[in-house]
């Protein structure tokens, strides 16, 4: 799948699914933590790739494509002290969402962040 302008090839998948990361958690914590750390410090560069987006000339509010997307990628809002343990709140997510263990990590992550570290005001 090609972007509109040709120039970059989107990824068709991702290599883990929600249930092979719900076996991680299950089976093989280390590798939790790896892929859990992965996740969390790729989401601050997607934000700045997304809020990259924005016409500047518009205030940030006035793009709500823009918004959507950065509230799917950072929607949550981390303790100040937070640990990777903290993190594995992931493992608890799947655990009680099975029926969304199909769909891609890096999404039901972020899901997961926001369900736990909700932002004020939301």
């Amino acid at each position: 799948m090609a972007s509109a302008a040709g120039a970059v090839e989107l990824p068709r998948a991702s290599f883990y699914s929600g249930n092979d990361v719900y076996d991680f958690c299950q089976h093989d914590r280390a590798a939790a933590f790896a892929y859990f750390a992965g996740l969390y410090d790729e989401a601050p560069h997607a934000a700045f790739a997304i809020d990259g987006m924005r016409d500047l000339s518009k205030p940030p509010q006035n793009h709500p494509v823009v918004n959507f997307a950065l509230k799917r990628v950072v929607g949550y809002c981390t303790p100040e002290h937070a640990t990777l343990e903290q993190v594995t709140v992931f493992c608890k997510y799947l655990r009680e969402s099975p029926e969304k263990r199909d769909g891609l990590p890096p999404i039901l992550f972020s899901e997961a962040l926001t369900k736990a570290w909700p932002c004020p005001g939301d």
